[in-house]
């Protein structure tokens, strides 16, 4: 295969070296002096310089230009590795992305329902302190209509014994006669007496 490479490449070389040959020899060609050798010896040893030179610098520089272009391949080999990495860090990155994304509407959701079942619960406890406030407000109420028949009761007890002693007052007079008077006399100092 190196063998190929190296006829290939000299085969390349000389096929080069006879167009740029034939290319440049038109101006002795169409000289009309045949005699005039001196023109076409020049070109004939610039060509021999050019072959030289290049086959001095294809043999001498093979190895440095080989050593450079290897150390270019393996610098590209290391960019599109290191590109490579680069590659899986952010698939790596959007792949962790996407979990805490996942995690995060998880999350979301979870705290959703515990607002839900937190606000069913509070929703739960003002109707349960609103009954009780019912029903504090229901005794309440119960007690002071309680208390106001009652009060209702003694005043009309109290209006009742007034009228009964105004009417008494009025109608006692006329029916208590002088011995009765000494008889409530007598049983009053009698009580006032035993004490």
């Amino acid at each position: 295969m190196k063998y190929m490479q190296k006829t290939l490449l000299i085969g390349s070389w000389f096929l080069t070296c006879l167009i740029m040959l034939h290319l440049s020899a038109f101006e002795v060609l169409a000289a009309d002096n045949s005699g005039d050798w001196r023109p076409l010896f020049d070109l004939v040893m610039r060509w021999v310089n050019f072959l030289i030179l290049a086959f001095l610098l294809i043999k001498f520089s093979r190895a440095p230009i080989k050593k450079f272009l290897d150390g270019k391949k393996q610098d590209i080999a290391d960019e599109i590795g290191g590109l490579e990495a680069d590659k899986e860090e952010m698939l790596r990155q959007i792949d962790e992305s996407k979990k805490q994304l996942e995690n995060s509407q998880d999350r979301l959701s979870e705290l959703k329902k515990r607002i839900i079942a937190q606000g069913e619960k509070n929703r739960q406890k003002i109707i349960e302190e609103a009954e009780q406030e019912s029903k504090i407000m229901l005794k309440s109420a119960q007690q002071k209509i309680n208390s106001r028949i009652v009060e209702a009761r003694q005043e009309l007890k109290s209006e009742l014994i007034d009228a009964a002693i105004a009417l008494a007052t009025k109608l006692l007079p006329e029916k208590i006669t002088e011995g009765d008077n000494q008889k409530f006399l007598d049983a009053f100092m009698s009580s006032a007496s035993s004490r």
